[in-house]
């Protein structure tokens, strides 16, 4: 009776062994077979001219090599321009350009799209001798600072393309010639004051007439009475307190072609025939003349023509 048991029991081990290697064995081939069926991931490829051209592979390769950073697609809307767009991110408009290298121009239209970052840098398009050094010392950066920002960055730089600069300007011999001429431009002048941009250059309707017309300046609203200063040195040709629709207004001849129109001023601080340093006070913001509020109109002329002022002024 006893020697039955024993062999029921060492029979019924014995098929229960069996049964769980066949199944285990079952269960890894299915593993195995799903694992050798699962996608691969590997990470894509682009050419320089790729991520420059396209921003959709740019935002993709910088999502897999940045970090603590964050980029969108920002699809112009209408009546904005590079400036209005880098005032509400909080940084200034060298961020939008050194992240878009395919720029040829400050003008955007409606609908365009540009690369735009949530904090303030640029691009850094590495260059063939380029090191974490180099890179480091020709922003004036801590090393540390670019690893922190940049996923496996090491002093070996031959795959990568672009490295993202937080808190600086792009470098303007690195931007395209298009950009590095317009950057050039950006030496003769300073702004008159700080303010905010209401009126820009070209077609409007006029504010005060209401009909169809061309702005040959800019206009910056202002507090009554702030500062303005001369955008580059010169010599004063108009210190009038009746310039027409200007109102109280000053002329500069700046001796290179250039002549600069600063008008509906409240008083003016300079006369005739003065010459003045680049950012010397020269009046007072006002609203007199042909104006529907305190503000500063600013004209540009280039040899008689008048051109848009925001070609020289960020």
């Amino acid at each position: 009776m006893l020697k039955n048991l024993i062999i029921r029991w060492s029979i019924f081990f014995i098929v229960l062994t069996v049964v769980y290697f066949i199944i285990n064995a079952k269960v890894h081939a299915v593993a195995q077979a799903s694992l050798e069926s699962a996608l691969t991931f590997t990470v894509p490829v682009y050419t320089k001219d790729e991520l420059v051209n396209n921003i959709e592979s740019r935002l993709k390769y910088l999502y897999l090599r940045t970090k603590g950073i964050k980029f969108y697609v920002y699809k112009v809307k209408r009546r904005e321009n590079l400036w209005t767009i880098a005032k509400r991110y909080g940084y200034s408009v060298h961020t939008i350009i050194g992240c878009n290298p395919q720029l040829k121009t400050y003008n955007v239209n409606e609908g365009q799209k540009l690369l735009i970052p949530n904090i303030g840098g640029t691009l850094h398009p590495v260059q063939p001798n380029d090191t974490l050094k180099t890179i480091s010392e020709e922003y004036g950066l801590d090393e540390s600072v670019l690893k922190n920002t940049n996923f496996k960055l090491s002093n070996d730089l031959k795959e990568e393309i672009f490295v993202f600069v937080p808190g600086k300007r792009p470098l303007v011999d690195l931007l395209n010639e298009n950009m590095q001429q317009k950057y050039a431009l950006r030496e003769l002048f300073v702004s008159p004051l700080a303010g905010r941009i209401t009126s820009a250059f070209g077609k409007r309707r006029h504010p005060v007439t209401g009909r169809a017309s061309r702005h040959g300046g800019i206009d910056i609203a202002v507090k009554q009475g702030s500062w303005v200063g001369a955008a580059a040195s010169g010599v004063v040709t108009v210190a009038s307190y009746d310039v027409g629709h200007y109102g109280v207004a000053v002329f500069i001849d700046h001796q290179n072609g250039y002549i600069t129109h600063y008008g509906h001023l409240s008083k003016i601080l300079v006369r005739v025939g003065q010459r003045v340093k680049q950012g010397q006070l020269i009046a007072r913001s006002g609203s007199t003349g042909r104006s529907t509020g305190p503000h500063l109109h600013f004209t540009v002329k280039r040899n008689g023509v008048n051109i848009d002022p925001l070609q020289f002024l960020w």
